[in-house]
């Protein structure tokens, strides 16, 4: 079949300048799975516009263009010419076969077949069990036709192939001439191999808005209406808006396996007659070979699935066994799920679901949750009452409009995109059939093993002998007291451990309080440990702390010492009321030391010679006498202050935020932090219910010796009166 060229090549330039235009973001996955051969790719069918992008993908990966099945009815006019010399064939071509054939023969040119045959708008794949897609009002099993294709592709392959090996050239003239094969690829037909390569294409997120798109066909066309106006909603909100497409290509599926099965190459050439190929390639073995090559190819399309932060809200909203559940409940069977969920067999996570800086359960603006719900509030499929989430059942009945899914009840849709991915559905069932203390406890111990095993693994890579402190000095910790439904959060300081603030935890431990001692990620390990951390870092590991405190007590506190003490406060400023109140111990907004405010130069010098290249002149540590060498670094990393200046950035910015009852220690003559912090700190905080305490001391370490004990003199009044 002739392309042109001329018009492939346009169609290129401009496909590159729509995807560089757009907010789409293609993401491929495991090409190299494609093999050399001729190769059939089957796909799931979503929208419109993979029939565009997917040969452009394929041939930017492979180069390799490829042919389409398209429905009969685009073949008119001027469009037909278009539609053919791009590549496409029409379902109702007299020579549809005898071009598919010899592409498949010859591998110039690979085949794109949808198998469900139309777009599966509903996504709804599985039913009692068995693959069924919906079809003009009907429920029936996708088409073999792909299978049917490799198979007697094959089987000519393999009669060729035997018939040059028993130099009957007469009758391979015969099949060269019947199917439009050239001398020259004669050789590559008999070596070469069919293949099925299953893909899978992810949207992420589905979203269905008014928008430019539309708009401007409207502005041309009048009114959109119907499935139209669904379908520029639906996907040109994708280009317009924003979406991740995830194309994931699976193992391929040698057509030759199957036959080696059968004797139906070995029966045709017995047989002798003309009529024979016919004969035995439409019997029941061929037939019932296509429908289980189907079978495989349908469950790997399936499976590769690539889950989401949205297929885990819709399950979780559609599967509990109540209409109504509670934010703070939603987020911790979420939070359990996206944790659980990295211990399965599958593959293919959306890039977001494995960021650790994205903890739903810490009470912090999730953007992939806000949108979620933001979307479904809007499409009137829940109710907000309060801080409880009420599904709307009426609008999940078991009939609905199947062209307007995409547009009506995008959950529903995503319920179904997983249902056939058993081991991720039945680990979801089980959560969801979990009564809410139960969630909480699995939480809680979820992850404290999460912030234990991220310590373990960075302890183990950056184990130096004779440097690295011993390990229960860097280790996360947990007092739990089961009789007491009161805790604090304490966070240590930098370049310290969780072991810098032990000694005020077993106090407060004793005094009846659950307590939890953060690891900020860099620290208790070594100083090139911490060079590469970002402040983000240390923020979202009080978060982990956060998640497993507040499913163990009924109200806690945040405290932190030094650089713990900056992250408290910006903890407290932004989550203000959930917190009972706030500790802030030496935290710094000023360093004493001149060199500190050199750093954030010194480290962009660092960065300039990095990248050039440059080892020499450049100084990533300078050396530090801490007040407790037995856990600090006795090195300090500059991109490590220069982080720690951006902080104190931010959290000055961040001070009148905080509303709750605060407590401000500061010790009288540090000489790290400048005490003027603790001033300026107190000033600046919002909250009506403060407290600053000046502590006698010229060390900057008053949680260990003889100032212990005056800082828990402070805090223990302190705690009693916020729980009360």
């Amino acid at each position: 079949m002739p392309l042109s060229k001329l018009m492939l090549g346009a169609a290129k330039i401009t496909l590159d300048a729509v995807f560089k235009a757009s907010a789409a973001d293609i993401r491929v996955h495991d090409v190299e799975r494609v093999p050399a051969a001729s190769v059939i790719y089957v796909v799931n069918h979503f929208t419109r516009m993979e029939t565009a992008f997917l040969p452009y993908i394929i041939f930017k990966h492979t180069g390799k263009h490829a042919l389409s099945l398209a429905h009969h009815s685009f073949f008119k006019g001027k469009l037909q010419k278009f539609l053919q010399k791009m590549g496409a064939v029409s379902t109702k071509d007299p020579d549809r076969d005898l071009v598919l054939t010899n592409a498949m023969l010859t591998g110039n040119m690979s085949l794109i077949i949808f198998p469900e045959g139309q777009m599966i708008k509903d996504k709804k794949l599985i039913e009692k069990g068995k693959y069924l897609v919906y079809n003009a009002g009907i429920r029936r099993p996708p088409h073999t036709g792909a299978a049917t294709i490799a198979l007697k592709t094959e089987i000519i392959r393999q009669l060729m192939k035997k018939l040059y090996d028993e130099r009957r050239m007469a009758e391979i003239d015969f099949f060269m001439q019947a199917y439009r094969i050239d001398k020259n690829d004669l050789d590559g037909v008999i070596a070469g191999s069919t293949y099925i390569v299953p893909v899978n294409i992810t949207y992420y997120p589905i979203r269905a808005r008014n928008n430019t798109i539309k708009k401007m066909v409207e502005r041309f066309a009048g009114q959109v209406t119907g499935r139209a106006a669904e379908e520029l909603e639906v996907e040109g909100t994708m280009l317009t808006r924003g979406v991740d497409i995830d194309i994931n290509f699976g193992k391929a599926i040698r057509a030759q396996n199957y036959l080696k099965r059968t004797s139906v190459v070995k029966d045709i050439i017995k047989c002798g007659r003309q009529t024979c190929f016919d004969e035995f390639t439409s019997d029941k073995t061929v037939k019932k070979l296509s429908v289980k090559m189907m079978k495989e190819y349908m469950q790997s399309i399936y499976s590769m699935t690539t889950v989401n932060h949205d297929h885990i809200f819709a399950y979780i909203l559609l599967m509990h066994p109540t209409s109504s559940i509670s934010d703070y409940d939603f987020k911790n069977r979420a939070s359990l799920a996206i944790e659980k969920i990295k211990e399965l067999r599958l593959t293919n996570f959306h890039s977001t679901l494995l960021k650790r800086n994205e903890n739903i359960g810490a009470d912090i603006f999730h953007e992939k949750y806000d949108s979620f719900i933001e979307e479904a509030l809007k499409n009137g499929l829940i109710k907000m009452k309060g801080t409880t989430i009420v599904r709307v059942n009426s609008k999940f009945t078991p009939t609905y409009n199947f062209h307007n899914i995409r547009q009506d009840n995008f959950i529903e849709v995503l319920k179904n995109e997983i249902e056939p991915l058993g081991e991720l559905t039945g680990m979801l069932r089980r959560i969801m059939i979990m009564p809410p203390w139960m969630v909480r406890k699995m939480v809680q111990d979820t992850f404290k093993k999460l912030d234990l095993k991220l310590f373990k693994t960075d302890y183990k890579k950056f184990y130096r002998e004779g440097e690295t402190r011993p390990e229960r000095n860097g280790a996360p910790f947990f007092f739990h007291n089961v009789f007491n439904k009161y805790g604090v959060i304490l966070v240590h300081g930098y370049m310290a451990a969780p072991g810098e603030v032990r000694l005020l935890a077993e106090r407060l431990y004793a005094a009846g309080y659950s307590v939890y001692g953060v690891r900020l990620r860099g620290h208790g390990t070594v100083p090139e440990d911490l060079a590469h951390m970002q402040w983000q870092d240390w923020y979202e590991s009080v978060n982990r702390g956060y998640v497993v405190m507040k499913n163990s007590v009924n109200k806690f506190v945040i405290a932190g010492f030094s650089t713990g003490g900056c992250l408290a406060l910006l903890q407290a400023a932004r989550k203000n009321e959930k917190f009972s109140g706030m500790i802030s111990i030496n935290a710094p907004l000023k360093l004493q030391n001149i060199k500190a405010h050199l750093s954030g130069t010194v480290s962009f010098f660092n960065t300039i010679l990095k990248k050039f290249k440059v080892n020499k002149g450049r100084m990533d540590f300078v050396p530090n006498h801490p007040d407790n060498p037995e856990i600090n670094y006795r090195r300090n990393p500059v991109h490590g202050v220069a982080e720690l200046g951006k902080l104190m950035k931010i959290v000055e910015q961040s001070l009148p935020d905080i509303k709750i009852p605060s407590l401000v220690l500061q010790g009288s003559h540090d000489p790290v932090v400048n005490p003027e912090s603790a001033d300026a700190i107190f000033e600046k905080i919002s909250s009506p219910k403060k407290e600053l305490v000046k502590i006698s001391s010229d060390r900057h370490g008053i949680l260990r010796g003889e100032t212990l004990d005056e800082v828990v003199e402070n805090i223990i009044p302190f705690l009693k009166k916020v729980f009360r």
